[in-house]
Order: C-alpha cells, then sequence, then structure tokens
C-alpha cells in the first residue's frame, strides 16, 4: 500500500512540476521576433528527478521525498502568490 501511494505522489507531482517548468521557461509572450527561453526554470524539474531516483534507495527515502515535495511547493507558492495579487 505504501509503495502504491508513493507512486501516485510522483506521478501526480511530477505532471505538476513538469507542466509548470515548461509553462515557465517558454518564451511567454514578447515584443521582439526573437523569443527568449528561461531554462532556469527547468532546475525544479531536475531537482524533483533528482528526488525521485533517491527515493528508490531504501535508505533514502525520506530525503528523496523530501526533496520531490519541495520542487512540488516552490510551484505551489508561485500559483498561491500569483492568485493573491
Amino acid at each position: 500500500m505504501k509503495r502504491g501511494l508513493n507512486i501516485i505522489w510522483l506521478i501526480f507531482s511530477g505532471a505538476f512540476v513538469l507542466l509548470f517548468s515548461l509553462w515557465m521557461s517558454g518564451p511567454g509572450i514578447a515584443e521582439t521576433n526573437e523569443p527568449t527561453y528561461r531554462l532556469y526554470f527547468m532546475i525544479p524539474f531536475l531537482v524533483w528527478l533528482i528526488g525521485v531516483f533517491i527515493q528508490f534507495y531504501y535508505k533514502h527515502f525520506l530525503f528523496g521525498f523530501f526533496v520531490t515535495l519541495g520542487a512540488t511547493f516552490f510551484y505551489v507558492s508561485l500559483v498561491i502568490q500569483a492568485a493573491l495579487l
């Protein structure tokens, strides 16, 4: 049961982090013809991916869980801040 919940968490948080990473790193609305990509917004996805690999080692499961949780809450906090503006 615990392993199943972990897989469900990884699927939902991964989709959320990947979606927002791609959206935030895109060119956005620009008034010039040259698109500017902000690839540093892909860093939270890379951190999430590292957390996923760490979770599969039994000794470091909790550390990997908190790494994926941190990457997810980074985008959750950005959504909450945008909603409050």
